[in-house]
């Protein structure tokens, strides 16, 4: 046998035995890097999304403001075009229409009496007479027609119906309305009638 000569050992190159870096090490690595920033991004965004909306949310309720009770009375009779589609009340309902109708309106401590009653059933021409109290700004109160102290008042939205009668809501419109302390109504006669009346403000704060 013809021996061989030995040929050196190669030399195991220093990296032998680490792991190589896989070429799709780094695009991973970045693909993170990318995500963590638009997520941070993202994260800020919806922050002041929430900022925005919180700042500009509507129902929020309005500050109170301060209002003082004062004494009105009102001298009504319903009267109203005969027709197939007129409404007609008795005294008594026409006491109770509109005892509610004050109410919802916010008025207090009213005494109503009714005249022109002829029949127990529907009048021509009831009417009541009512004395009551309403809320009027203290800026604008009559200081010395006012009969209590200073309370905390809000614009709250009332909505009347019209009880298949537009005459008695014109005629509330005419004669009622300008007794208490109102804005923005909606015009005309409609099935609902809306109108922003000032009210006593809800919660512990309130005095009477």
């Amino acid at each position: 046998m013809s021996c061989q000569p030995l040929r050196p050992t190669a030399k195991k190159p220093m990296l032998e035995g680490m792991k190589t870096p896989s070429r799709f090490a780094v695009p991973r690595r970045t693909a993170l890097r990318v995500a963590t920033a638009v997520l941070a991004s993202g994260l800020l965004v919806a922050s002041a999304g929430a900022v925005t909306a919180g700042a500009n949310d509507q129902g929020a309720t309005a500050a109170p403001t301060t209002a003082k009770w004062v004494p009105r009375k009102v001298h009504f009779m319903y009267s109203a075009i005969p027709s197939s589609n007129t409404t007609y009340y008795s005294c008594d309902s026409l006491k109770s229409r509109m005892t509610e109708i004050l109410r919802q309106l916010g008025a207090r401590d009213e005494v109503i009496k009714t005249f022109g009653c002829i029949t127990s059933g529907p009048e021509r021409f009831p009417g009541i007479d009512a004395t009551f109290s309403v809320l009027e700004p203290v800026a604008g109160a009559d200081q010395s027609a006012a009969s209590s102290k200073p309370v905390d008042a809000q614009w709250d939205k009332v909505t009347l119906t019209s009880d298949d009668s537009c005459a008695l809501i014109q005629q509330v419109q005419r004669q009622v309305l300008p007794l208490f302390a109102t804005r923005n109504p909606t015009p005309g006669c409609a099935q609902r009638f809306s109108v922003e009346v000032l009210r006593l403000a809800k919660g512990p704060a309130t005095n009477s």
